[in-house]
C-alpha cells in the first residue's frame, strides 16, 4: 500500500528540525514535552511569526474591508494583523497598527470620525493553513536556527543554510506564480512608468 504524502504538520516540521540535531522523532507537541521539543516549537512559531510578517500573497488581504469604529471611535484591527497599509485608493493617508488599532500617522491619532474605505493588511496563519511551499521554507529556515542555537556546530549551521537557500528559491518562485506576479505590472514602480502618460514633443 502507497503512503499517503500530505502537506507538513507543526509535528512533522518539529521532528525535522530534532533529526537536524540528531534528536529521535516525538509522537506529540502537545501537553508535557521534553526541552529539546520546547525550544524547536518556540523557535518554529518565531520563524513563522518573521516570514509571514513580511506579507506574501497567502497571508496579505487587499482592500480590506471589514472595518468598523467601536465605542471609542477607534478601529479594531484583527488580532493576527501584523501590518497594515492604505491601499491604493487612499494614498494619501498615512495609516499604521498600534496597539491593535489603526492609526493614522499624519494626524498622531488612532481616534476616526469615519472609516476608510479599505486597507491592506497582512494577516499571520496558522502554520497548518499556509500554502506547502512556504511551511517547507519556514520548517528549513527554522531547522537551521534550531541547530546553531542547540549545538553551535559551524558545520552543521552551513549544511541546513544551503537547505534553507534551496527551500527560499522554491519559495519565491511559487510565491510570483501563485501572486501572478511579472516585471511589467508586479511592481508600483514599473506600473506607473510603463502607463504614464504620453507627452507630446513640438
Amino acid at each position: 500500500m502507497a503512503t499517503q504524502i500530505t502537506p507538513t504538520t507543526e509535528l512533522q516540521a518539529v521532528n525535522t528540525m530534532l533529526s537536524v540535531i540528531g534528536e529521535a522523532p516525538v509522537n506529540s507537541i502537545t501537553g508535557t514535552t521534553t526541552v529539546d521539543v520546547s525550544v524547536a516549537k518556540n523557535i518554529l512559531d518565531e520563524t513563522s511569526m518573521s516570514v509571514q510578517s513580511q506579507g506574501w500573497n497567502f497571508n496579505t488581504n487587499y482592500e480590506y474591508k471589514s472595518l468598523s469604529l467601536d465605542s471609542d471611535n477607534k478601529i479594531p484591527l484583527p488580532s493576527n494583523c501584523v501590518k497594515v497599509d492604505a491601499n491604493k485608493s487612499i494614498r494619501h493617508i498615512n495609516l499604521t497598527i498600534r496597539n491593535g488599532f489603526l492609526y493614522d500617522m499624519e494626524k498622531d491619532t488612532d481616534v476616526f470620525t469615519s472609516v476608510p474605505n479599505s486597507v491592506d493588511i497582512v494577516l499571520v496563519q496558522q502554520f497548518e493553513h499556509l500554502p506547502e511551499y512556504a511551511r517547507r521554507y519556514i520548517t528549513v529556515k527554522a531547522a537551521r536556527r534550531f541547530a546553531a542555537r542547540f549545538i553551535g556546530d559551524s558545520q552543521l549551521t552551513q549544511l541546513t543554510a544551503q537547505d534553507e537557500n534551496e527551500a527560499l528559491v522554491n519559495f519565491t518562485q511559487s510565491e510570483a506564480q501563485e501572486s501572478d506576479t511579472n516585471i511589467l505590472n508586479g511592481d508600483s514602480n514599473t506600473f506607473s512608468i510603463i502607463h504614464r502618460t504620453t507627452r507630446r514633443t513640438y
